[in-house]
């Protein structure tokens, strides 16, 4: 008998809600994946409507949506299936610094933790890493607008606006006029992302680790976050800075330590090992 063909060529449907710009990486990864399982699939998100984070998730929980890729929580890892496999290779918890540049050569100066503690940072004040700086005994003013943000380091409500590596180059263009971004010094913190997948479909989650393991494995998931981060890297000098190291108090505290090695130099690999 032969096999039904409207069968053989039913896709996997798998539905997310986030489209913006900032997380085409992560769209990027999970079509590699799914790519690699030899089954047919489609990538669906709502039409015509945006969903923010707390009610994407919520849609997830629901199952109403099958999956998004976001930074790690223990209310996160217990409400959904999370794919312990971090998508940015912990990239996104490597800060590079915003500053005025009449202050460009006093805050390249920062080189330890105590130092970073005389100055103010900004943040915006629903970000989820803010706890990150409670946690350091770091001073920051918070704002719930993005483009302010910008507006207040320039007029010296605060000294640095901490931003990622993928950011801040971007940002420091558009403000070329003002801003700066300081030399010598970098901050990391660990900022796991994973796929959570809803727990109304526990295959999925299985089906999706195996084709991350597989992509692992064949060298292509590595290829495709080179291609993604390579050049912003090189461009970041990384190996010439400082690096400070940062508890991150949101990650749970049973999450085990991740490769970084395919963008940290080798030299900070010990210093990144033996922090607390």
């Amino acid at each position: 008998m032969l096999p039904n063909p409207l069968h053989a060529e039913n896709p996997l449907i798998v539905k997310h809600y986030q489209q913006q710009d900032r997380y085409s990486f992560g769209l990027k990864v999970l079509t590699l994946a799914l790519s690699k399982l030899d089954t047919p699939f489609h990538v669906q998100t709502p039409q015509g409507q945006f969903v923010n984070e707390k009610r994407g998730e919520n849609q997830i929980i629901d199952g109403q949506l099958d999956l998004q890729w976001m930074s790690t929580t223990m209310g996160r890892e217990n409400d959904m299936i999370p794919i312990k496999i971090p998508l940015y290779r912990g990239l996104l918890g490597l800060r590079l610094l915003l500053v005025k540049k009449e202050r460009h050569d006093q805050l390249s100066g920062i080189n330890d933790l105590k130092g970073l503690q005389n100055h103010i940072g900004g943040h915006g004040v629903h970000w989820g890493d803010l706890p990150v700086y409670k946690a350091n005994n770091l001073r920051v003013v918070t704002n719930v607008n993005y483009e302010k943000l910008f507006q207040l380091l320039i007029g010296n409500r605060f000294d640095y606006f901490h931003r990622g590596v993928n950011e801040i180059w971007e940002e420091q263009n558009r403000y070329s006029d003002k801003l700066k971004i300081a030399d010598n010094v970098m901050l990391y913190y660990p900022h796991p992302v994973y796929f959570f997948v809803t727990k109304h479909r526990p295959e999925l989650a299985k089906q999706l680790e195996r084709g991350l393991k597989i992509a692992l494995q064949d060298g292509s998931f590595k290829k495709l976050f080179l291609d993604s981060f390579g050049k912003i890297i090189q461009q970041g000098e990384l190996d010439k800075r400082h690096l400070i190291i940062l508890k991150n108090p949101v990650v749970p505290a049973r999450t085990q330590p991740f490769d970084t090695s395919w963008w940290l130099p080798q030299k900070f690999q010990s210093q990144l090992r033996n922090s607390p």
